[in-house]
C-alpha cells in the first residue's frame, strides 16, 4: 500500500503539479512581459502549460533532470542502489546463468552473446 501511495504522489507531482505551476508562471510572465513589449495576445493557464511542456520536450527538460538529479523513480519508490549489485555477487554461477537466459528471452542480449549463450 505504502509503494502504491509513493507511486501516485510521484506521478502528481511530476506530471500534474509541477506542470501546472510551471504553466501559471509561464502565463503571468508571458502576460506581464510579452504582451507588453511585444505585443502577443494574452494567453491562458493551458497555453502557458501547453508552452511549458513544449519547452520540456525541446530542450531535454527540468522534468526529467529532476529523475536524474534525485537518482532515478526507482530510487524514489525506495529501491536502494546497489540491490542488484549486491543481489549478482551472492548469485551461484547456476543462478548467473538461468538469469542471463531469462533475460535473454525477454530480448535483453549482451552484444558478444550470440544465440542466446552467455558470453564467456
Amino acid at each position: 500500500m505504502k509503494k502504491t501511495v509513493k507511486i501516485l504522489v510521484a506521478i502528481l507531482v511530476f506530471f500534474v503539479a509541477i506542470p501546472l505551476l510551471a504553466g501559471f508562471a509561464t502565463t503571468a510572465l508571458w502576460n506581464h512581459i510579452l504582451t507588453s513589449a511585444c505585443g502577443f495576445s494574452i494567453i491562458n493557464l493551458w497555453q502557458g502549460v501547453g508552452i511549458f511542456i513544449l519547452g520540456q520536450i525541446l530542450s531535454g527538460g527540468f522534468i526529467l533532470g529532476c529523475f536524474f538529479a534525485v537518482g532515478s523513480i526507482h530510487h524514489i519508490m525506495g529501491h536502494p542502489r546497489g540491490k542488484l549489485k549486491h543481489h549478482w555477487h551472492n548469485m551461484t554461477d547456476e543462478e548467473r546463468k538461468a538469469f542471463i537466459e531469462r533475460r535473454a528471452t525477454l530480448g535483453f542480449r549482451h552484444k558478444h552473446q550470440k544465440d542466446g549463450n552467455a558470453a564467456e
